[in-house]
């Protein structure tokens, strides 16, 4: 969505980008090995919102986090078996890093991009109308900031926003339903919790701060899919 590059604050970025594309390119050649017997194509867009950590110094609480705004990404899917299936999702989402101590509040513009396979055991079989199912996986999530900022006082403890782009393991777990609106049609709705550690090279603690916790991302998604 942005054109303008962003140096690397993480230097094993390029060995988790890596790490994260084989993971799902195994899990998709593994899938591939199964006796399928429908794939799902399809595109969906909602809303993420944060419950973001702290990074906690000598003179208090810092919220850090990223914010809550739109995503919209794609997945592609296969139903290997009767009641298990599996997908590969993309999902963009906007919305920057900030930081809020005392009153006082620090924003940048950025973004994230989320990559995750997933496994999904439905309830309902394959020719079912509706078809509940949860979902449970993992991937990487890459954050991006654009700006310079900070909070606190730098002397004793605050944090710092840095414009880079870091790479975090992402845990996703979950579930939705499927409706069969046509023999090659779907209409899906998605709720997803994604989990990683706090970017703490783009939300950076400085002094004698540290991060306490992880950020936890809630997003309800709906969408259309092509079965074939």
């Amino acid at each position: 969505m942005h054109n303008k590059m962003h140096p690397s604050c993480n230097p094993h970025i390029r060995k988790s980008m890596r790490f994260a594309l084989c993971t799902v390119m195994f899990a998709s050649a593994l899938s591939s090995l199964c006796q399928a017997q429908e794939w799902e194509l399809g595109a969906a867009g909602g809303y993420g919102w944060n419950a973001n950590p702290s990074i906690v110094g000598p003179v208090g609480s810092i919220r850090s986090g990223f914010a809550s705004k739109g995503a919209i990404g794609v997945v592609f899917g296969q139903n290997m078996y009767e009641h298990i299936g599996g997908e590969v999702r993309w999902l963009y989402q906007a919305g920057g890093p900030e930081l809020r101590f005392q009153g006082v509040q620090a924003n940048a513009t950025g973004y994230s991009n989320l990559i995750t396979y997933d496994v999904l055991f439905h309830v309902t079989n394959r020719e079912a109308r509706i078809r509940p199912f949860l979902a449970g996986g993992a991937g990487a999530k890459i954050y991006t900031g654009n700006q310079l900022r900070s909070v606190g006082l730098p002397a004793v403890g605050s944090a710092v926003l840095v414009p880079c782009t870091q790479v975090e393991p992402a845990i996703s777990v979950g579930g939705g339903l499927k409706f069969r609106v046509s023999r090659h049609g779907l209409l899906r709705l998605d709720f997803r919790t994604y989990m990683t550690p706090l970017p703490d090279r783009i939300l950076r603690p400085t002094g004698l701060s540290q991060v306490h916790g992880w950020v936890y991302n809630f997003v309800p998604l709906g969408g259309l899919s092509f079965v074939f």
